[in-house]
């Protein structure tokens, strides 16, 4: 009988740390290549420690994202890979993102040669999977991706998701389905992306709508990013790459929603996590 207490006590305090006061460490990765013509560099926050769903999800998302943007035939590392085992993969996967680009290009290269043309232009491939939120209720990461293979301006992009540490379970949504088509939560996306702005207001917002207006048909309506969103302790981050709600030298634009203003647009559960972390408990 003291034995199955001792072990439904340690259960308990297994539980409870998981939900609470329990920091996701990291330790800090990355790995370079280089090949003609250009190069490769991808970072990463991993988590260290012991197993745990938490670790497990955050490593199944960082694997899910980087198969995303190379979908090469590697063997993938188990969720449960120590630092060790994760740092060889790193090196292994970024010599092959940098192969695959450097091979692309020299095609390109004598491609252009064969009618005459000169192609050389440095290219890059640069992927970053970063710890961007914690409480102790949940952990949110983004990857940011950018490349330049040529042309008048690199791509760049990002996906981000929120993982709720009691379980290890990333958040499905963290806004009600078609939560955009609401005009009040439209005045909300208009005032903090006007806000982003520290300069010229007026003709920052003229410009979105003159962008929206040439790519959607409508100047007024803005989207939610999609897979590009995660709970911060500050509220709801949308992350918005180039060329979705902006010229492009308009460059990368992230919004932040304060939760009192987000609040009645969340799911359920983002609303929960949300009011949990602001409550401190």
């Amino acid at each position: 009988m003291k034995k199955s207490i001792l072990t439904l006590l340690w259960m308990l305090a297994a539980t409870v740390g998981a939900m609470a006061g329990n920091v996701l460490s990291i330790v800090e990765m990355d790995a370079e290549k280089e090949q003609k013509g250009g190069s490769s560099h991808v970072w990463v926050h991993f988590p260290t420690g012991a197993d745990s769903p938490t670790r497990r999800a955050v490593i199944y998302f960082i694997f899910h994202s980087m198969h995303f943007y190379l979908e090469a035939d590697m063997e993938y590392p188990p969720l449960t890979c120590d630092e060790q085992t994760f740092r060889s993969f790193l090196d292994d996967y970024t010599e092959a993102l940098c192969q695959v680009y450097s091979t692309d290009q020299q095609e390109y290269a004598a491609e252009c040669a064969a009618s005459g043309e000169v192609y050389d232009v440095p290219w890059y491939r640069n992927i970053s999977l970063l710890k961007v939120a914690e409480t102790d209720h949940y952990v949110s990461y983004a990857c940011y991706d950018g490349e330049f293979c040529g042309g008048a301006h690199d791509n760049r992009g990002s996906i981000a998701t929120t993982i709720r540490k009691s379980d290890g379970v990333a958040l499905d949504d963290i806004f009600i389905e078609d939560a955009d088509d609401s005009d009040q939560l439209q005045a909300i996306l208009w005032k903090y992306l006007i806000a982003t702005e520290e300069t010229d207001q007026k003709e920052f917002a003229e410009r979105i709508g003159d962008f929206l207006e040439a790519n959607y048909g409508n100047r007024e309506r803005l989207h939610l990013p999609g897979d590009s969103m995660y709970l911060a302790p500050d509220g709801v981050h949308l992350l918005y790459a180039p060329l979705e709600i902006c010229f492009w030298d308009m460059g990368e634009i992230e919004v932040v929603i304060p939760y009192d203003a987000a609040k009645p647009y969340l799911t359920p559960e983002a609303a929960r996590l949300a009011n949990a972390a602001s409550a401190g408990r």
